[in-house]
């Protein structure tokens, strides 16, 4: 896989997030066509979500395999490699034919998206079902809590916290 990674401003993070984006393509897509795609990270505060993932080009057989990945640079390092899960089980979904460019086909069948409920999209579903699994198989394998504050060990013993209700 190549990986391009523009708009990161913190030269320590960019490394992080390369390693990310390979982990999860190297957990997610078999080593033959991983190793015959791009992906462009583009981090960006012009977008209305954590990110998303989009076809840029298809190969001479009309397979997609460069692909464009944004994610808002505003919403901290565990969310943005918790985002690159999640958007990079969509870039799963375009080389498999599991998800059509339009975002309206899965697996063959078309889905009038403007009557389901986001969150209950098939390809939605799929992504956040997987991406905290994914994130935390990387986090364990990086060590994050050592290096990020907001990552916790799922190791460390269970420490009681507050429900935390806002008054």
């Amino acid at each position: 896989m190549q990986i391009d990674i523009k708009g990161c401003k913190d030269k320590k993070f960019k490394k992080y997030v390369s390693r990310a984006v390979d982990f999860y393509g190297q957990e997610l897509i078999n080593k033959r066509i991983n190793n015959n795609i791009d992906v462009c990270v583009k981090f960006t505060n012009k977008i209305n979500a954590w990110g998303y993932a989009s076809i840029e080009e298809y190969n001479t057989v009309k397979k997609p395999r460069s692909f464009l990945l944004e994610v808002h640079s505003g919403i901290g390092a565990k969310h943005i490699l918790q985002t690159l899960a999640h958007e990079m089980i969509h870039i799963k979904q375009f080389i498999y034919g599991e998800l059509n460019e339009e975002l309206d086909n899965w697996c063959g069948m078309y889905i009038d998206t403007t009557v389901m409920d986001y969150y209950l999209l098939p390809w939605e579903v799929e992504a956040y079902g997987r991406e905290v699994g994914l994130f935390t198989k990387f986090a364990i394998k990086e060590q994050l809590w050592n290096v990020f504050e907001s990552i916790y060990n799922p190791d460390d013993p269970i420490i009681d916290v507050e429900l935390g209700w806002k008054k």
